[in-house]
């Protein structure tokens, strides 16, 4: 994929979650970002008085806090707008999850999307698409040490009912609530939305 520019505040985009394992082999979607010279506008956060920023870059939020991403330019409203709503760690209950190397944890996400909105993904040739997918997400321990990874198996195989995940990918105009599993390697410590490697968001968990 190619990087997504940001401005100065931040940057931030997103990108997919592994889709669950199914019971026939399906052909894995072609996904792409979209070049930098196409007309697609520059994904920014939304601008705030001040920034609650780490040494790393990342825009700190509480959980509940609300976030805004901009993909019509500067000084113009969000178009996508979600929140992390609580991180906890959970027990898979699939019939033949395979266990986590470290802890499942259950981060729950509600996200909207205006008919404006477009996002950096193209996806089997449908443009403007975003995603919450834990190959965009980091963990870092509670001394601050960066995991390897939080993807693993038990990632996409963890939950008897499926339908409790997010979609693998969001576009225009929608409205989502629900769950991606990390898998990571300390019981504490934070986890960052970072999809395009510039920054994004961190939480600390367990919340």
């Amino acid at each position: 994929m190619n990087r997504i520019s940001s401005t100065a505040v931040a940057i931030l985009s997103m990108a997919m979650l592994s889709a669950c394992s199914t019971p026939s082999p399906q052909a894995a979607p072609e996904v792409s970002v979209e070049p930098a010279a196409t007309a697609s506008p520059t994904l920014t956060p939304t601008p705030t008085v001040s920034r609650n920023e780490n040494a790393r870059g990342q825009l700190i939020k509480e959980i509940g806090e609300p976030a805004g991403l901009l993909t019509s330019g500067e000084n113009t409203p969000p178009t996508m707008t979600f929140k992390v709503t609580s991180i906890k760690p959970i027990e898979c209950d699939a019939p033949y999850a395979t266990p986590p190397t470290g802890t499942a944890l259950a981060i729950s996400i509600e996200a909207t999307t205006t008919p404006q909105f477009s996002g950096p993904l193209i996806v089997n040739s449908e443009k403007g698409l975003v995603s919450f997918g834990p190959h965009y997400w980091k963990g870092y321990a509670a001394n601050g040490t960066r995991m390897n990874t939080v993807e693993s198996s038990a990632t996409q195989n963890c939950l008897a009912d499926k339908t409790r995940l997010l979609p693998d990918y969001i576009g225009k105009g929608e409205q989502v609530n629900g769950l991606i599993i990390l898998d990571v390697s300390s019981p504490s410590g934070e986890v960052s939305f970072d999809p395009s490697g510039f920054g994004g968001w961190v939480w600390k968990y367990p919340s």
